[in-house]
């Protein structure tokens, strides 16, 4: 007797992982940023999101952000090798890894710098983001 596969009693199951759903935030929120989307950016984060960048400089919102960013950058713009997650106490962590380039605020152009982004997802949503780079605290003065 042979049964259609619909009355095997076979579960087809098209969800997404946990892991995978905190990769996409990520990737939607890095995306949103790079279009200058902020609403799409900030849809991505959860309440008391902070940001720390090298210097131990923190911020609360994307448009504190963006305004030291100004005072050092005229472009930037990261691309991105690798996007990978793993289990945290109290969420996921997910490392964004990879290059980037721009123009510093005097016109100075570089290029390939190294960068890592670890942002904490909690809830499909991102908590905290810490960033490293090659740059650091240098810049053309």
């Amino acid at each position: 007797m042979s049964l259609p596969l619909g009355d095997a009693g076979i579960v087809i199951g098209a969800g997404r992982s946990e892991r995978a759903i905190a990769i996409d935030t990520v990737r939607e929120f890095m995306d949103a940023m790079a279009r200058h989307d902020l609403d799409a950016a900030r849809a991505r984060l959860a309440p008391g999101f902070l940001l720390t960048v090298p210097g131990g400089h923190v911020f609360r919102s994307l448009e504190e952000f963006l305004a030291f960013g100004a005072g050092r950058y005229q472009a930037i713009r990261k691309y991105t090798d690798d996007l990978e997650a793993c289990e945290a106490p109290v969420g996921f962590a997910v490392y964004a890894r990879g290059t980037m380039a721009g123009t510093w605020v005097d016109g100075t152009s570089f290029e390939q710098v190294r960068y890592i982004d670890r942002m904490l997802v909690r809830e499909g949503r991102i908590a905290e983001m810490q960033v490293w780079n090659d740059i650091g605290e240098s810049r053309p003065r």
